[in-house]
């Protein structure tokens, strides 16, 4: 079993080893002391990966769950699924990516360092995404989108993050694929778990942050607004990017989110310890520019796992504000689970520390080589459904393959 943490901008990764025990969580009511047998083992000197699934979200709020089937969330579509899994390990191994690989002989494709590696590597053969496909039409996606805007016009809601999966086919091996994704995202909160007990592999390639705990500070930097990268043209490239910074919309959308993000963090911090510093960060990654925030606080004495997940799962970047009225029609718009895409893919360390991604950009395989990769964006009563629907294109440029639709 691989379980490998990666900060691919830095070039540093942490690998878990040792395997000892799995810890899931398959039903609402087990969510308090399976918790608790986490924070248990975090305490006796484990590592912990956790993967939680967008879904557990609704789990952690009655409000949604109550009286719920199926497609609603309060139950997967089987059984036996778990919204949350927690592997722990008896150890982790830290260091350099290349020097980790040269010593275990595992990279098959060099890191890309450049922009110019990034952009012109070739795909590895023994890991090839062969095929990918939208999993919504085009018209039904632009439907949401105007939906989304009539229900902000009534007021119901400030923003929805509108989401659909892409079907990809992959031949191979899916470490080879990972780190061939992995150099050309260069992202910082990248992670490699092999699964076979539930027959999947992740692999995700986020650039962003959920939340990162060390002794009582949580710090969470929420990504929101989005444009593409110009390949080619320096001057617009730059142009694109400072359009971002300085776009009404975007500062908005970002804005938001931010105030939802503080409201969490306020249910958890000491009076007057929130702070947000730096607003409305540029941010360049191979294929977009994103905006993104950071938000701090200093915890209250005591806080756990339970009500930090509680007061922050999932991320308001990807839900949308108010988060639980965006949430309640996410279910009803999407009328699809969206899985490990939009939950959080991370670890505990034995010192208490806790690093929890946005599981976007993540591609989740199955044994046959059958993956599913969601995009979505944010949707404002100003946002064109046209342009937005383009928008899930730029996120998914890192597959390397052009998508049906």
């Amino acid at each position: 079993m691989i379980c490998w943490f990666e900060d691919r901008a830095n070039g540093s990764r942490i690998a878990l080893e040792g395997f000892v025990e799995r810890i899931g969580i398959t039903r609402a009511e087990d969510i308090q002391d399976s918790l608790a047998r986490i924070e248990h083992a975090q305490a006796s000197g484990h590592w912990v990966a956790l993967v939680i699934e967008y879904e557990f979200g609704q789990w952690l709020e009655p409000s949604i769950r109550e009286g719920e089937s199926d497609l609603d969330g309060s139950q997967p579509a089987d059984v036996n699924a778990e919204r949350l899994t927690a592997l722990v390990f008896k150890r982790s191994r830290t260091g350099s990516i290349a020097a980790m690989n040269d010593r275990a002989g595992t990279l098959k494709t060099p890191v890309a360092t450049t922009a110019a590696d990034q952009t012109t590597r070739a795909r590895p053969v023994s890991g090839q995404i062969v095929r990918a496909r939208t999993g919504i039409a085009e018209t039904d996606y632009l439907g949401m989108v105007q939906e989304i805007r009539a229900l902000i016009a009534a007021g119901e809601v400030y923003q929805i993050n509108a989401t659909f999966p892409i079907h990809v086919e992959t031949i191979g091996s899916t470490l080879d694929l990972y780190n061939c994704l992995a150099a050309t995202s260069q992202a910082r909160h990248c992670a490699y778990i092999e699964d076979p007990q539930r027959g999947r592999t992740i692999l995700s390639l986020s650039p962003e942050l959920f939340v990162y705990r060390e002794g009582n500070m949580l710090v969470t930097r929420p990504m929101k607004g989005t444009a593409p990268r110009v390949q080619g043209d320096v001057k617009a490239d730059q142009a694109m990017g400072e359009s971002l910074r300085n776009s009404s919309k975007d500062r908005a959308e970002n804005l938001m989110i931010v105030d939802l993000l503080r409201n969490d963090l306020g249910r958890l911090a000491v009076t007057g310890s929130v702070t947000v510093d730096p607003l409305f960060e540029l941010e360049a990654y191979p294929s977009v520019w994103t905006l993104t925030s950071t938000i701090s606080a200093q915890l209250k004495p005591g806080c756990s796992l339970l009500e930090t997940l509680q007061a922050l799962f999932p991320c308001g970047s990807i839900t949308g504000a108010p988060k639980i009225a965006a949430m309640r029609h996410i279910k009803r718009l999407e009328r699809r689970d969206r899985g490990v895409y939009c939950g959080s893919v991370g670890w505990l360390a034995p010192d208490g520390r806790m690093s929890l991604n946005v599981a976007i950009r993540t591609l989740v395989i199955d044994r046959d080589g059958q993956g599913v990769y969601g995009v979505g964006g944010g949707i404002v009563y100003d946002s064109i459904p046209e342009n937005e629907w383009q928008e899930c294109f730029w996120k998914a440029r890192i597959l390397g393959v052009n998508c049906e639709t």
